[in-house]
């Protein structure tokens, strides 16, 4: 919980320097999760989890752009970035 409350206090006191930063991670996070799960093939399993990695990589551009508070803002980076975190360890491990 300490890495979550200094993670989130740096990035709401930089919310302007941290977007740019965000959008690479949360992007390039996005494009690896997509890349290893593409390279097993294309089943309805792979499907679904490369329709979750969009989905979690466009809602928090979808909530930036949207205007939303800098809180919730932050708290969809952190779940979008989790998200995709656990879809490229999955992919790795099996």
């Amino acid at each position: 919980m300490n890495f979550y409350n200094t993670l989130r206090r740096n990035y709401l006191s930089k919310y302007y320097l941290m977007i740019p930063v965000s959008i690479l991670l949360v992007g390039c996070s996005g494009s690896f999760a997509a890349m290893y799960i593409t390279m097993k093939g294309m089943n309805i399993f792979n499907f679904i989890q490369l329709a979750l990695s969009v989905l979690a990589a466009m809602s928090y551009l979808a909530a930036m752009l949207g205007q939303f508070s800098r809180e919730i803002v932050f708290k969809v980076f952190f779940i979008s970035l989790l998200i995709e975190l656990f879809l490229i360890a999955f992919n790795l491990i099996v």
